[in-house]
């Protein structure tokens, strides 16, 4: 074989018994300790996360209610394809009480990130979404950017917002 025929190796360096480098003892024992200690030095590399804000809520206030009767659902949803209907993967609920047809939802301690939510006036009190027979809502509801349920309900894009950590206050008109 020609040496233009060589194939081209990935890694160039020598081959065969007696052609790699000799380390001493010593460089060896500090190569190891080095690997052995490098897990426990980059655990303690801080990284840029994002952080939870508990003195900056998110604060959804809940406007149109008919009555004052029950308490008004709130759930705020991370994941579009959860989004508004799977109910194992709300990422937070919480349930507020009504005055003169308003209730405000505060969500605490959440990281900083895209959210959608989806709110409805539990009027029966049983913290059931009702809905009659055909699947139409028996209920007050709404969503985050006051986005439409024509015939369905909105996708995540729709509703969606950002949250970048600081005190967030939007306000959600109800349908019924």
């Amino acid at each position: 074989m020609s040496r233009a025929e060589t194939p081209t190796r990935l890694f160039p360096f020598p081959r065969g018994k007696g052609s790699g480098v000799r380390l001493p003892a010593s460089a060896l024992t500090i190569i190891l300790i080095a690997l052995l200690l490098a897990p426990i030095a980059t655990a303690q590399t801080p990284f840029p996360t994002p952080s939870v804000a508990p003195q900056n809520p998110l604060d959804i206030e809940v406007i149109g209610l008919r009555n004052d009767s029950g308490e008004v659902g709130c759930s705020i949803f991370n994941d579009a394809q959860a989004f508004p209907r799977d109910d194992s993967k709300v990422l937070r609920h919480v349930w507020a009480r009504i005055h003169t047809g308003k209730a405000v939802c505060e969500f605490t301690g959440l990281a900083p990130g895209d959210y959608a939510a989806v709110v409805f006036h539990d009027e029966n009190g049983d913290h059931e979404f009702n809905m009659n027979a055909f699947g139409m809502p028996m209920e007050g509801y709404g969503f985050s950017n006051d986005a439409a349920a024509l015939f369905a309900p909105p996708d995540f894009k729709s509703a969606a917002f950002i949250y970048n950590g600081k005190h967030l206050y939007i306000v959600i008109n109800i349908r019924y």
